[in-house]
């Protein structure tokens, strides 16, 4: 197996307006603040709502700046891996989730430049063994 880590990650996780805008006001305040964003998601949950979901370089830096928006910051976990991209990397990690009989609520992946990371969210009570499966 190529390079790659795991380990146990804080997001924020907000209710967004559906309209345009919305997210590029979150993401100029955070450059206006200097907070790096590693990755972020964000998508519809219903007719005119949406949520964001946050993980940054400076958990509190980005809280504070959500809070100043007038959004209502909520922690939630995940976790997150990253390493050196290649053909199956992805496949290896869930894998090992699926041999801990781990179900994932939700999991993004993404590769660029010859790297990549992905995301994997549970239930609250299933991240022990989700951590224990990823080596975080």
């Amino acid at each position: 197996m190529a390079s790659a880590s795991a380990k146990r990650i804080q997001c924020l996780e907000v209710s967004l307006d559906q309209k345009p805008g919305s997210l590029a006001k979150v993401f100029g305040a955070f450059r206006e603040a200097k907070v790096n964003i590693i990755t972020h998601w964000a998508y519809e949950t219903g007719p005119g709502e949406a949520k964001g979901i946050f993980y940054a370089s400076d958990y509190d830096k980005a809280k504070e700046v959500l809070t100043q928006l007038s959004l209502k910051p909520e922690s939630c976990d995940a976790c997150w891996v990253e390493g050196d991209d290649r053909i199956g990397a992805y496949v290896d990690w869930l894998q090992k989730i699926a041999k801990a009989g781990v179900n994932i609520n939700a999991t993004d992946a993404y590769s660029i430049n010859g790297r990549w990371g992905s995301v994997f969210y549970a239930e609250e009570k299933d991240y022990p063994a989700l951590c224990k499966a990823l080596g975080c």
